[in-house]
């Protein structure tokens, strides 16, 4: 059974207006915001690194949804109070992002 959805196998064809074919993708990767995407690698980098974070070693998957996202909250008013010392945005996003992944796995 794949993981993710809409990558398997059997996906559904579909034809372009010039006869290419492919698979049926739910997913709009082309729309998301490039810049912020190379901004939240340079923040989860910068965390894997001061956390002796691998691939093989998430330290992220290992804290729960409530810690990531009252850490996300700290770093959005940090932001909103005009904090600028660490880039609260970025990691807002950064945590906000790993506090999904973790509902997703169901940890």
């Amino acid at each position: 059974m794949p993981i993710i959805d809409g990558l398997a196998p059997d996906a559904p064809v579909e034809t372009n207006a010039r006869g290419g074919k492919q698979s049926v993708s739910p997913y709009g990767f082309h729309l998301l915001p490039a810049r912020a995407l190379f901004e939240a690698a340079r923040v989860v980098k910068y965390g894997a690194d001061k956390y002796d974070e691998t691939l093989d070693d998430r330290n992220y998957l290992k804290l729960p949804v409530e810690q990531h996202i009252n850490r996300a909250i700290a770093h959005a008013y940090a932001f909103l109070a005009g904090d600028d010392s660490d880039g609260h945005l970025s990691h807002f996003v950064v945590r906000a992002l790993m506090a999904l992944e973790v509902f997703l796995n169901g940890s």
